[in-house]
């Protein structure tokens, strides 16, 4: 290789690129395509992200225009001015011209790129928000290696002719399956096929960079399209000696040979590292980046080698709604970062699918993934679509399935959960004790009951079996998950006591006060049972049967060293959410850093270390006995602006229609705590009390005889939450909801993660405790968003002025209806009959006209707040246009300044040192009289 003669070869070229007009009317179509494709897809405004997705779709096809544009004059000019000939008699190898004149396009494009990475970088920080700076240049880098890849392809297609035309035409012939086969299921019908087809397409292989991941596999993919092509190219120069004559010998078979060994070089290269890829996640947020926890479990399940691999299939609609779009994109990308990190154990394939297609047909019968309907907000205006976006896990014979992945739930946690899952041998077991809480669902008088959204949760990574106290409870479970269980009945109450004493893993959630609307004919801890037979014989009269006795729970308490008054109810003075107003009430217990505790929560436990609230309702309190053996940790704790109530008061309270009776205490109420000791350390104290009666009766070696024969201790291990309300369904159902612009109150509350981590601690299991709680962060069009707030709230003002003048005119209207009647009551002169019938014959005839006037004003107000909104939606539109206009007049600027720059100075240096006689608009000499 000669450094000399390829430099040379590379300035001519690209000098010769920009000396032209020509270049420059690229450059700035290339630069504002690019502009078009960002920002005018509605999809970009709709989303709200700050992200190149809009353009990384488009760009393979802007580049099968642009880049022929630069490749067409590689060769084809050459030939066309006869100068490749005087090109081929440089002492330079073939390598060296390809390599130049390659490298020379390379910067051509390169110079492009960073015009269109200029101006919409520059668009974006003006006036629409600050993307992701390492998910902007991972997706222009991606942009770069796709060129480069097109590039090569164009450089053949340039050798191929000598008409600049045909060049062009070539270039985006060959360049076309490199992005047509991103869209492969356009034009195949099998979805198999596609898929393999799509897998091998540029725009498939961009998608790491588009995410802002780098992957050798991929930047493997790219070069390896070039170096083909670049040997094509120096195979096509080297013709010349080798195409045959009278002299030459054919050498096409070698070639050809050499050529197929090339690409099965590379072809085995790049299916090596699609399954031992390498990663590296440029976001700055992290929006790749898996946990070290996730890490570790996808990596374990290539250690057993009787695993069989996991084949994921991921069902997604082709447009999600704006409210979806992170959600969807965190899903795929997921996938592929647990793919990539399990070394080949995890194959996942991707299934864009129709709601009325085939393949829709296919995902509900094998899986039943359905496309679920979803409220969207579409300028202002509030629709319904459905869109797919779920999973199916298998492994072997076992199966787990995610119907679909709310926006609320981490994505990382779901999905790798669910493979470690289905890549269990066994799994774990949770028995669920029998109470009068039905989490399992079951019948009633009223119809069957549905499964709670606990169980359906916890059967997405347990075993979930339900134990009847009613008999000794003899097997082991993971753990033990008891609600309510002061509604044992005494036989059931002693077995599960002796359950926990036993040394079982229990999870307690015991309510001095559940709430109604979540358990019906649950009561409280100090409330009897209900009747037998429930509430529908006491709508007939009957009544029903005497209540089932309870069990005494204090037994419990003092097995575990703790004390739960059953009839006091906690509350506190603070509410975190004041947009929420009198919807939050003090019997609503935040915990968390505001409240005033000095360790809300404790850190040091896994079950609350990193959680940043929790909401318990009408909860109880625990406190420790200080009991020797025994250690109570405080997992969760109130601040001291607290006091306490009874059952008593809120049934008066509910009944008189009064405030409720609250006593403020100042103290810091601990809500749920972790047991762990010997199980025998209560039963040491009364077993010394019988030692010691028994000595006053028999000698010291009986006494001595009957202590060794005591059992070994039991280790403790229990949780005791003092609420069940946090186990409801309303709690998961705000989780699956996640933030939304339309709700009035955004929740922060981590109940469902709080209770997923008691379980999961209790049964040794700490694989998800970490992975539950990260969330990722995508940045949004914050200018944008500033710039329409306003005038959502003026519209939202405005919209309730028109409410308000409405209800003050149906008032007065109203008023004056009620005036009228009133004055004809007031009448004297009228007997009590014929003032009746007065009052009634007004009445009549006034009414009518009332109903009138209040229905004029309701349509009234109606009508103003329709125009409201159609303002709003105009201004917003109006917002969005102008940004839209200035996307695309912007960015061409900085290349046309260019150009008219290096026009300028190129006419200085040619007119430097010339005599203005001699310049064609110089100025003709003067004559004189002597000239004449």
């Amino acid at each position: 290789m000669n450094p000399t003669v390829l430099g040379a070869i590379f300035r001519r070229d690209f000098v010769s690129y920009f000396s032209n007009p020509t270049g420059y009317v690229f450059i700035c179509v290339f630069v504002m395509l690019s502009a078009l494709a960002a920002f005018w897809p509605p999809e970009f405004f709709s989303n709200n992200l700050a992200n190149l997705d809009q353009l990384s779709g488009w760009m393979p096809f802007i580049l099968l225009v642009f880049i022929p544009a630069i490749s067409m004059s590689i060769w084809a000019e050459e030939r066309r001015q006869g100068t490749d000939e005087l090109l081929l008699t440089l002492p330079a190898s073939d390598l060296d011209v390809v390599l130049g004149k390659f490298l020379a396009g390379v910067a051509i494009y390169t110079v492009s790129l960073l015009f269109s990475m200029f101006s919409i970088f520059l668009v974006f920080s003006w006036g629409l928000g600050s993307p992701d700076g390492g998910l902007f240049i991972g997706s222009y880098l991606g942009y770069w290696f796709v060129g480069i890849a097109m590039l090569s392809v164009g450089m053949v297609a340039s050798f191929l002719t000598s008409n600049l035309t045909v060049g062009f035409i070539l270039g985006m012939v060959f360049n076309a399956p490199l992005a047509l086969f991103g869209v492969a299921e356009l034009i195949v019908k099998d979805p198999a096929t596609a898929q393999v087809i799509r897998q091998w397409s540029a725009l498939e292989q961009f998608r790491d960079f588009e995410r802002g991941v780098v992957s050798i596999s991929s930047v493997v993919y790219f070069l390896s399209i070039a170096a083909v092509m670049l040997y094509v190219s120096m195979v096509l120069i080297s013709k010349r000696h080798w195409a045959g004559g009278d002299d030459g010998e054919t050498k096409g078979g070698h070639y050809l040979l050499r050529t197929i060994c090339l690409l099965a070089i590379i072809g085995a290269a790049n299916i090596f590292l699609t399954n031992h890829d390498a990663r590296g996640d440029m976001t700055t947020e992290g929006l790749n980046s898996l946990s070290a926890r996730t890490i570790e479990m996808v990596k374990n399940l290539g250690a057993d080698d009787a695993v069989p691999p996991i084949r994921v299939d991921a069902y997604v609609s082709p447009q999600a709604p704006a409210e979806y779009a992170s959600q969807k994109r965190d899903f795929l990308a997921t996938l592929d970062e647990l793919a990539a990190a399990s070394g080949g154990k995890i194959r996942v394939t991707k299934h864009e699918i129709e709601n009325f297609s085939e393949q829709a047909t296919l995902a509900e019968r094998a899986y039943g993934i359905e496309p679920r309907q979803v409220i969207t907000n579409v300028r202002g205006a509030r629709k319904t679509e459905e869109i797919f976006l779920g999973a199916a896990f298998n492994c072997g014979l076992d199966k787990v399935v995610l119907p679909f992945i709310d926006r609320g739930i981490p994505v990382e946690y779901e999905l790798v959960r669910s493979i470690t899952t289905v890549a269990q041998q066994k799994r774990q077991r949770i028995g669920l004790l029998k109470t009068a809480v039905e989490l399992n669902g079951g019948f009633s008088m009223q119809g069957a009951i549905d499964e709670t959204q606990l169980i359906r949760e916890l059967k997405k990574q347990y075993d979930v079996v339900e134990v009847d106290p009613a008999s000794p409870i003899t097997e082991k479970y993971d753990v033990l998950l008891a609600v309510q269980p002061s509604s044992l009945g005494p036989a059931e109450m002693d077995h599960f006591v002796a359950a926990v004493k036993s040394g079982q893993p229990t999870a307690i959630f015991e309510d001095p006060f559940p709430i109604p609307g979540f358990w019906p004919n649950v009561v409280g801890t100090s409330q009897p049972n209900p009747p037998a037979g429930g509430g529908m014989m006491g709508m007939f009269g009957g009544g029903g049967g005497p209540p089932a006795p309870k069990g005494d729970i204090a037994q419990l308490w003092n097995l575990l060293g703790v004390r739960l008054v059953g009839d006091e109810i906690v509350w506190q003075d603070y509410n975190p959410y004041p947009s929420a107003g009198d919807m939050v009430e003090s019997t609503w217990v935040f915990v968390d850093e505001g409240n005033g505790a000095l360790e809300p929560f404790s850190e040091l436990d896994p079950i609350t270390g990193g959680l940043r609230q929790l909401l318990l309702l009408y909860p109880g309190s625990l406190r420790g006995d200080a009991r020797e053996g025994i250690e109570f940790t405080p997992l969760a704790v109130t601040g001291s602006n607290t006091g306490t109530l009874t059952h008593s008061d809120i049934q008066m309270a509910a009944r008189g229609g009064f405030g409720l009776r609250q006593r403020r205490t100042g103290e810091q109420y601990v809500l749920a705590a972790r047991i762990a000791g010997e199980a025998q350390t209560v039963e040491k104290l009364s077993l010394d009390a019988l030692n010691e009666k028994a000595a006053d009766n028999e000698d010291e070696a009986d006494a001595d005889q009957e202590t060794a024969a005591a059992p070994a201790p039991s280790p403790l291990n229990a949780v005791i939450v003092s609420d069940i309300d946090c186990l409801a369904d309303p709690f998961f159902a705000i989780r699956e909801m996640g933030s939304s612009d339309d709700m009035l109150v955004q929740w922060n509350f981590q109940n469902v993660a709080f209770v997923l981590n008691v379980l999961d601690s209790l049964a040794d299991d700490d694989r998800f405790l970490e992975v539950r709680k990260r969330t990722r962060q995508h940045r949004i069009l914050s200018k944008i968003e500033q710039a329409t707030e306003d005038f959502r709230k003026k519209a939202s003002e405005k919209s309730a002025e028109f409410k308000d003048e409405t209800r003050d005119e149906i008032a007065a209207v109203r008023s004056e209806f009620d005036e009228e009647i009133a004055k004809i009551e007031a009448r004297t002169d009228l007997t009590p009959v014929a003032k009746r019938q007065l009052v009634e014959f007004t009445r009549t005839r006034l009414s009518r006209s009332r109903d009138v006037k209040i229905e004029a004003l309701e349509q009234k107000r109606d009508r103003q707040i329709r125009q409201s909104e159609r303002d709003l939606d105009a201004r917003i539109r109006g917002v969005q246009d102008f940004y839209k206009a200035a996307a695309v007049l912007l960015p061409p600027i900085p290349p046309i300044l260019l150009a008219f720059f290096v026009f300028f100075h190129r006419r200085s240096a040619e007119r430097e040192g010339v005599a203005k006689s001699r310049l064609r608009f110089g100025k003709a000499p003067e004559t004189t009289p002597q000239n004449t």
